[in-house]
């Protein structure tokens, strides 16, 4: 009897022992379970900048090319020799000077042949006409033998006119740039023998596309970096016609040390400023989002929350966007990790700089 209670009272200690462990085990899991977090209401990371106060300068970016003033290619008027050339590159010319001589043999004979002609048929009309006065001769004959010298002389002129085709000459002040003959070589009309430049100024060319033509105008203010420096000059000309690839060529003129460290030829990268604006509110462009009714808006962390914030672009310059419709100091959203798409004004938020 006493054995059997003994039993008893071992499977109640055991029981009470199993119940006080689950009773315990439970409590643990509630701890637990009140610890974690609730599925959905984990704020959303996204990286946010402060919009602040400052300057805007509104530009457009270009690569224009730098050119001389003025340029000639130098060609013949006609198919010849080259026989003799004066000047090679690197070297300064007058406006005048010779540059390239061609085989003119053939022509100086035809000029003295005509000149001979001339000389004697002018002999001729001067006594004739003299005869005349005196009614030696018929006045017809003095005024046939003058028309013939007329018309000699006219040859003349002609002949001596393309005898000049046969001297090349440099239009105006200037380096050569170019020497593409030798003497040998054949001259042909079209075919440049060489190229002169006017470097006293140079301008710096870009191409317009149609799109920028309502904000670039003449007159505006152009800044270009030359070693690290920057300079500023004026836009000074737009062509008056759009090209077939529906693009403004656009120049602006250089001149003295605006000139120093260019050469003709180089590449160099331009900015044209259409427009400043002063203490505008400026936010980052990859905070500006389009709203589903296609205008821009924000997005502003407010007490850990999502305000949906529409703006006015006023302009934008590089990484900087002037709006209005934000406070300097406000939180704008740049990004999030999840992408805009889960974005919506109220969504509790965690702000990442």
């Amino acid at each position: 009897m006493v054995k059997k209670s003994i039993r008893i009272l071992v499977v109640l200690a055991v029981v009470a022992a199993i119940a006080s462990g689950g009773v315990l085990l439970v409590k643990h899991k509630k701890q637990t379970l009140a610890a974690a977090p609730k599925y959905g209401v984990q704020p959303t990371p996204v990286r946010v900048a402060s919009a602040r106060l400052g300057d805007l300068r509104e530009t457009r970016d270009y690569l224009a090319v730098v050119e001389p003033i003025r340029m000639a290619n130098v060609s013949a008027r006609v198919t010849a020799t080259v026989a003799e050339v004066l000047h090679d590159e690197n070297e300064r010319v007058k406006t005048g000077d010779i540059l390239v001589v061609l085989d003119r043999r053939e022509v100086e004979e035809t000029v003295a042949s005509v000149t001979e002609t001339y000389a004697y048929w002018d002999r001729e009309s001067r006594r004739d006409k003299t005869l005349a006065e005196k009614g030696a001769v018929p006045g017809s004959q003095a005024e046939g033998t003058c028309e013939r010298a007329n018309d000699a002389k006219a040859r003349l002129a002609v002949a001596e006119a393309q005898l000049s085709y046969y001297t090349l000459r440099s239009p105006f002040d200037g380096l050569v740039s170019r020497r593409m003959v030798d003497p040998g070589d054949l001259a042909a009309p079209g075919k440049s023998l060489m190229a002169v430049e006017d470097r006293d100024k140079l301008k710096l060319c870009f191409d317009v596309p149609q799109q920028d033509l309502p904000q670039v105008r003449e007159g505006l203010d152009v800044a270009f970096s030359v070693s690290g420096k920057e300079r500023t000059a004026t836009l000074s000309h737009l062509f008056p016609s759009l090209s077939v690839a529906r693009m403004l060529r656009a120049e602006v003129y250089l001149e003295g040390a605006e000139m120093d460290g260019l050469s003709p030829g180089a590449y160099v990268p331009l900015r044209v400023i259409v427009g400043e604006s002063k203490d505008v509110v400026l936010v980052a462009a990859t905070g500006i989002v389009e709203a589903p009714d296609q205008k821009p808006h924000v997005f502003i962390v407010q007490a850990g929350h999502l305000e949906a914030r529409p703006v006015n672009v006023l302009g934008a310059a590089g990484d900087d966007v002037a709006v209005e419709g934000v406070q300097a100091g406000e939180q704008v959203v740049l990004s999030t990790f999840l992408g805009w798409a889960q974005l919506s004004a109220g969504l509790k938020v965690e702000a990442m700089k």
